[in-house]
């Protein structure tokens, strides 16, 4: 075997952070094969994680995930287990007074198995542990079939370990959970913040507590919406909650229902400041009237409306609608995202999903 060691520190510059590596890693092999074990995890280690496949997402994926401490967040097992091709187990040594702690990362390319890639170390699955927490990790490579065979002796002591979670079992994890976080004291404010990858803001920490691909609702305050208000970007990260990749991919088409009841495609394309930007028709009553309010000077101000994307029952239907910034819907959109941590604020704008 090939052993590397790599140290990230709070201060390491993005490039030698675990999560960079990762990317590097996968751009060069694109693996097909993950194989993950770690005490904690969070939905924002997770999408750091898969981001870093944008070229070549895996089509099988096994997930070990420990439950002590209930640091595991319940949204990051129900993310692991929507991902296609994933498989999930859970494991506990709680009741013995013990913990679950391997933090294991295997990559590898079924047609080239010499590729295979082992990661050891003190990273858990959060976005802290991959890319800002002082860490220490071996990176191995398998250079022979025998090391290929240690690997797996490795993954399958590991996996014999965990068991399929139940639907009880994850209901009351999520009661035990939610009870254990409330008593915890809140987070000290950083005035000055790290600042986060082009796109990300929500996913850049660990709050969020629901992923976008499994939120019912999206929204996004219009501001000052771009082509005489005939288009509105949302964030890299919404791109989930429509199936699109955060890191971009060729624009797709959806089918909206707008609020006159009538049925309307509308395009989404991934623009190069790492926004999806949808363009609108006049087929939207609301772009028809207007989304922004025309000044004295005859200069457009800025959009009193927020737009809001709801789930059907079908996988590229969604419902379009627009409600007024002052409206109770909006105070209460802001407030729901805001307890589950998936409240996004730029400069400009607030957008978040729930």
């Amino acid at each position: 075997m090939k052993i590397k060691f790599q140290i990230q520190t709070p201060t390491s510059k993005p490039a030698l952070t675990l999560a960079h590596l990762i990317s590097e890693r996968a751009e060069k092999t694109c693996f097909d094969e993950v194989l993950i074990s770690a005490a904690y995890v969070t939905i924002s280690g997770i999408r750091l994680l898969m981001n870093g496949f944008s070229n070549s997402m895996p089509s099988s994926s096994k997930w070990l995930i420990g439950l002590d401490d209930y640091i595991t967040q319940p949204g990051a097992i129900d993310t692991a287990m929507a991902i296609p091709g994933a498989e999930v187990k859970v494991v506990s040594y709680a009741e013995l007074g013990l913990r679950f702690h391997p933090k294991v990362y295997i990559l590898r390319k079924k047609s080239k198995p010499k590729q295979t890639l082992t990661i050891l170390g003190s990273s858990n699955l959060t976005s802290q542990a991959l890319s800002k927490n002082g860490e220490a990790n071996a990176i191995i490579d398998a250079e022979n079939q025998e090391d290929l065979l240690t690997t797996q002796e490795l993954w399958d002591a590991l996996w014999k370990q965990g068991h399929s979670p139940t639907k009880q079992e994850l209901t009351a994890y999520k009661i035990k959970y939610e009870a254990q976080n409330a008593r915890k004291p809140k987070a000290v404010v950083v005035k000055q913040k790290p600042k986060p990858k082009p796109g990300m803001i929500i996913l850049s920490s660990d709050d969020a507590e629901l992923d976008p691909t499994l939120a019912n609702v999206c929204w996004i305050e219009c501001g000052y919406i771009t082509a005489m208000g005939r288009e509105i970007e949302l964030k890299a990260e919404q791109g989930l909650f429509f199936g699109l990749n955060p890191t971009g991919e060729k624009p797709r088409i959806f089918d909206f229902i707008v609020s006159s009841g009538n049925k309307t495609q509308l395009r989404l394309k991934f623009q190069a400041n790492h926004m999806w930007r949808l363009q609108l028709t006049n087929e939207v009553p609301e772009v028809a009237l207007g989304l922004r309010p025309r000044l004295r000077d005859g200069t457009l101000g800025r959009s009193p409306y927020v737009a809001v994307f709801e789930r059907t029952d079908k996988k590229s239907l969604f419902r379009l609608r627009f409600i007024d910034l002052s409206s109770m819907e909006f105070k209460k959109l802001t407030q729901k995202s805001g307890q589950l941590g998936t409240l996004g604020k730029t400069a400009a704008r607030q957008y978040g999903w729930c």
